[in-house]
């Protein structure tokens, strides 16, 4: 985006979330299919591990301020939902998870 296009995005209105989520839809559909689920395993988990604020910049654009956004659930539920076409599971990690995450990204290995 252009500086010009960031301060026009509002992240809490649906026409400029719809642009971020088709842009970051065509470059999932770019992933193979191991990056695919690893994605989607992450935000998976992260919905599921009760403290989104922790995991919440591995799993946004640090160029977009998306520390603005109301509903942080809502929002990555309805990012899984542009990905795949469906809601996400609510089911458990358990134990059996290697969560390796950094400053630009989560990876969870079950």
């Amino acid at each position: 985006m252009s500086d010009d296009e960031l301060d026009d995005f509002y992240i809490n209105d649906g026409g400029c979330r719809a642009k971020l989520f088709d842009a970051m839809k065509a470059d999932f559909d770019r992933f193979g299919p191991e990056s695919q689920q690893r994605v989607l395993d992450a935000i998976e988990f992260i919905l599921s591990s009760g403290n989104i604020e922790k995991y919440w910049r591995s799993v946004v654009p640090h160029e977009v301020p998306l520390d603005e956004v109301e509903d942080k659930p809502g929002y990555l539920h309805s990012l899984y939902e542009k990905l795949t076409g469906h809601a996400p599971s609510s089911r458990g990690f358990g134990s059996d998870v290697e969560l390796v995450y950094g400053r630009h990204s989560i990876d969870v290995r079950l």
